[in-house]
């Protein structure tokens, strides 16, 4: 879906181009239909590691997801 949006007053060649990257780049961040859709903190691999230290795996064992 596409729409339009009117910025006053016009930004500057420079503006524009800085606000159709961030607008480019939060759409960007919210992924597609097969992106994880857990929160970050539950995504990290530091997270994972500490979980699988405080239950004794070894890292061998260790998986993700």
């Amino acid at each position: 879906m596409s729409a339009a949006v009117r910025i006053s007053p016009s930004p500057t060649p420079d503006e524009a181009a800085a606000i159709a990257a961030a607008v480019h780049a939060a759409l960007s961040a919210q992924g597609g239909a097969d992106a994880d859709p857990r929160p970050a903190a539950y995504r990290s691999s530091w997270r994972r590691a500490a979980m699988h230290e405080g239950v004794g795996l070894a890292p061998d064992q260790m998986r993700s997801r």
